[in-house]
């Protein structure tokens, strides 16, 4: 099967052409198949009758999977050319040309690829050669391209951007046609359109002169080919039809366009002689590297994706409900990334409603991307305020902002519509935004908005502050840090950004100090963030961890409570208690070499301070830089023993030079020749997560260095 993929400005003539052409071909004897791909859905009219035929986007809107056939789109018009129409979605509404891959999807589902076809016509629009549309000009679609043109300078424009984009297909082999003058009759008309076609290297293969005879078949419903066999018109397409037969048998040569560059577009709209390109031909545009096309890189590390950012941020409020605005795939990868994250979200019964979580999905699926999603979040975001929400966020995906979707529009609909309720508009469409730290940014200061700065401040109350809380959700770290509060008299008033409620962050300023989680970057920028909106300035140190930073603490906090006897008390009893876990554990750690490798960019001190108590001896301590950034921004008293910008090749030699008992690292390393291997992990706040991982690495050194089923075995 030969096929040809004909392309033109909407209205100059292309769909008449791409008709006339099949059914010259088909009175050639070929068996061919015409497929419109303009939303206007009219290539193959004056095929039928005159009679519009159903598309293949509106039949798959309303028509099950399960229970689609291929005869249902598919229609044998004049001469028994095969006929299909992708259509398109309203206007202002929906992706066209993610229409176009729909429907190509579709018709090989039903299996059309399979038909007994010559030639295959795909009709196409080219004012916008967008991804969509230029889906006919890959190698798989299009074995050669004819461009249909007239004099007018934006016909002629339309028909250099196609070339361009042709050239971002290359196959390797030549495959334009020609280009067809389909006559308007301005002054100049063939003059300009065959200086175009010489400056791009491509020939006219037609002229078809303008007459009244197209009007005829038209009024009639059909082509000129059919109604007029003997007019010159017919003349002129059987000429076109002979050249891609030619083409098919490979009788004619095909040939590689060279688009004109702007200066050279200006001279073609001058009038004036076309001067010589700047530019490569497109089949030479290459990598002078390596030889090969050049392809537009990012090289920024992503890790996640801004929506995911602001709905992390607003599920933290318990009684604020999430509108996701996209596919049910993104759901639940937002759900699975970060080591599984702890939203949680499928074990609360995901997809109940009324939800017995605060997080509902709109669940976008393909055909949406061309038909547009306003209706499935007007009909969703409705549900859920009916459904008793009265605090909503809508975070949005990248679907509805590459469709364009006025999500916008929508939440100011429903806001008026429910003027009890509170809507909050998150448009971060996906990665547009940036990724999951700027969704976060985006969700706060919205967030940070809802703080009422008139509350005054009490005794006795503390926020904590940190967007990584490390273990202190479970149960036992969080019972620590209350009782590390409570010997001050202190209770936490907010959790900023953890799970709270609308009534403890609008009385945020009822705490009299505000408490780091954890001295790291992202929570310094929050921090920050909160100084600007409320004036508030952190405690002067961020919740401990491990013994040293406990009892420095520990002083801080009685100094600012008056209740230095009581934090003596507790360091002292803290310190007991530390001492005695080191003493019953130094004889494992004795003299152990150790190489510590950390990943994060927070600091690792209370692990350094654990393993010289234990009396071990630490041959390496280093840390792998960020994907996005060289160094470390983590705060250390050992920074004289860290190396910066650590690497797997220097883990690699260090293993065999150094010959450590004992690896901890983050990140999985296969050890060798002795050496046991433990993850860093997230130690808890306070002394007693510094405690469990003292028992973790013993347990560690414990085992033996090959596992048993493995010595079984050999």
């Amino acid at each position: 099967m030969f096929q040809v993929a004909i392309y033109g400005k909407g209205g100059i003539g292309k769909s008449t052409m791409a008709a006339n052409i099949s059914f010259s071909l088909a009175s050639r004897g070929k068996k061919v198949m015409q497929v419109g791909c303009d939303p206007k859905h009219d290539s193959t009219r004056l095929l039928l009758g005159g009679r519009a035929q159903t598309t293949v986007l509106d039949y798959v809107r309303t028509t099950p999977v399960f229970r689609r056939k291929l005869e249902d789109v598919v229609e044998t018009g004049s001469g028994g050319v095969i006929c299909a129409e992708a259509g398109g979605p309203e206007p202002g509404i929906g992706c066209a040309g993610r229409g176009i891959l729909t429907t190509f999807d579709t018709l090989k589902k039903l299996g059309a690829d399979s038909m007994d076809v010559d030639v295959k016509i795909y009709d196409v629009l080219g004012d916008v050669v967008c991804g969509g549309f230029a889906v006919p000009l890959r190698g798989e679609y299009a074995d050669a391209v004819i461009l249909v043109t007239s004099g007018e300078f934006m016909s002629m424009y339309a028909a250099n951007n196609i070339m361009k984009g042709l050239s971002n297909f290359d196959t390797g082999k030549p495959r334009v046609l020609g280009m067809i003058l389909n006559s308007r009759g301005v002054d100049g008309e063939e003059e300009s359109v065959r200086r175009f076609a010489v400056a791009a290297g491509i020939p006219v293969i037609a002229v078809i002169p303008r007459d009244d005879a197209f009007r005829d078949a038209e009024a009639n419903g059909h082509t000129v080919r059919e109604m007029h066999p003997e007019s010159e018109i017919s003349k002129r397409v059987d000429e076109i039809a002979s050249m891609i037969a030619d083409a098919a048998d490979g009788k004619r040569g095909l040939f590689y366009p060279k688009p004109l560059d702007d200066l050279q577009l200006s001279d073609l709209a001058a009038g004036r002689e076309i001067r010589p390109g700047t530019g490569a031909p497109a089949d030479r545009i290459q990598c002078p590297g390596c030889g090969r096309r050049t392809t537009i890189r990012d090289t920024r590390i992503m890790n996640s994706c801004a929506a995911y950012g602001a709905l992390s941020a607003f599920m933290r409020i318990t009684d604020f409900t999430v509108v996701l605005h996209g596919p049910r795939s993104c759901m639940y990868l937002m759900d699975m990334s970060h080591e599984g994250s702890s939203l949680q979200l499928h074990s609360r019964g995901l997809y109940d409603f009324p939800p017995r979580h605060n997080l509902v999905c709109t669940m976008m699926d393909d055909s949406v991307s061309i038909f547009g999603g306003v209706r499935m979040l007007e009909e969703c975001l409705e549900k859920t305020l009916d459904g008793g929400a009265d605090k909503v966020a809508v975070v949005t995906t990248c679907m509805p902002g590459i469709i364009g979707d006025d999500t916008a529009r929508v939440v100011e609909k429903a806001s008026a519509a429910h003027p009890g309720a509170m809507i909050i508009h998150m448009p971060t469409d996906g990665d547009v935004a940036g990724e999951y730290g700027d969704g976060v940014k985006m969700a706060v200061e919205s967030i940070l908005g809802m703080i009422d700065n008139s509350v005054e401040s009490e005794e006795g109350f503390v926020n904590l502050v940190g967007t990584s809380f490390f273990d202190i959700h479970s149960r036992r770290y969080a019972d620590e840090v209350d009782r590390m509060l409570a010997v001050f008299g202190e209770k936490v008033n907010c959790r900023f950004l953890d799970e709270m409620t609308y009534d403890t962050l609008v009385n945020y300023c009822r705490a009299s100090v505000d408490i780091l989680v954890s001295d790291v970057p992202a929570n310094r920028e929050l921090m920050g963030m909160i100084t600007e909106r409320t004036g508030r300035k952190p405690f002067q140190a961020s919740l401990p961890v491990g013994m040293r930073e406990y009892a420095e603490w520990m002083r801080l906090m009685g100094a600012r409570t008056g209740r230095s006897e009581d934090a003596e008390r507790e360091i002292a009893a803290a310190r007991k208690e530390y001492e005695e876990c080191v003493r019953r554990r130094r004889r494992r750690f004795e003299g152990r070499k150790v190489i510590v490798i950390s990943r994060m960019n927070r600091s690792s001190d209370w692990l350094v301070d654990l393993l010289l108590d234990l009396g071990a001896k630490i041959v390496r301590l280093g840390c792998f830089p960020s994907p996005r950034k060289d160094g470390t921004d983590a705060l250390s008293r050992y920074i004289g023993m860290l190396t910066e910008n650590y690497s797997i090749d220097m883990l690699e030699d260090d293993m065999d030079r150094l010959s450590p008992d004992l690896l901890i690292c983050d990140l999985i390393y296969p050890v060798r020749n002795g050496c046991r291997f433990a993850r860093i992990g997230k130690a808890g706040i306070g002394l007693r997560g510094v405690l469990d991982y003292a028992e973790y690495l013993e347990n560690i050194l414990r085992l033996p260095a090959t596992d048993g089923w493995r010595e079984a075995v050999r």
